[in-house]
């Protein structure tokens, strides 16, 4: 089972432990050595995370432990973003990484459960996101939950131009 906390001040180290790591899991190949920490060091070092963790009206980070307590993800959230292509307002998913090693025991779709029902509690009407073009198994993963494309936006690297594509999800609340 899953056990999901917001994150608060006295978590920015696992933060920025398991934002580093997970990031450099699934996305190094798409990065020169020293793109990827400079994408690390504005993301996820302790001053980035300690003012993002300051807007705790407008952002969310949560962190997500296994059953012995190891953090094995996390995600944050924009609230009332405005997405890209249509300019519709939603809780925008900027981030929800998990270690590979956590990979295929559910994690994912448990996670996305805790965050849409967030969303719902604040008012939100739809969860968006970006996916990378280069990577389908996210891509699968978000379709399977429910999302639908809504259209795509440039996103490069040092290395490479990738592209996004920009999902949604409509958010039915109870008794819809």
């Amino acid at each position: 089972m899953l056990r999901i906390h917001q994150a608060t001040h006295a978590d920015i180290e696992a933060l920025r432990e398991v934002g580093c790591t997970t990031y450099r899991e699934h996305f190094a190949p798409i990065w020169s050595p020293a793109g990827l920490q400079a994408f690390l060091d504005r993301d996820f070092s302790h001053d980035a995370l300690r003012r993002s963790l300051a807007l705790s009206d407008s952002q969310l980070w949560l962190l997500a432990s296994d059953d012995s307590a190891q953090v094995v993800g996390l995600a944050k959230i924009n609230w009332s973003a405005p997405a890209p292509v249509t300019g519709e307002t939603g809780a925008e998913l900027r981030k929800i990484y998990f270690l590979k090693a956590a990979a295929g025991r559910g994690y994912g779709k448990q996670f996305m459960q805790f965050i849409c029902e967030r969303a719902l509690q604040r008012g939100e009407r739809m969860v968006w996101l970006t996916v990378l073009k280069s990577n389908p198994d996210a891509r699968r993963f978000y379709e399977a939950f429910g999302f639908k494309q809504i259209g795509e936006i440039p996103f490069k690297t040092d290395l490479a131009d990738i592209g996004l594509d920009v999902m949604r999800l409509e958010l039915k609340p109870l008794g819809e």
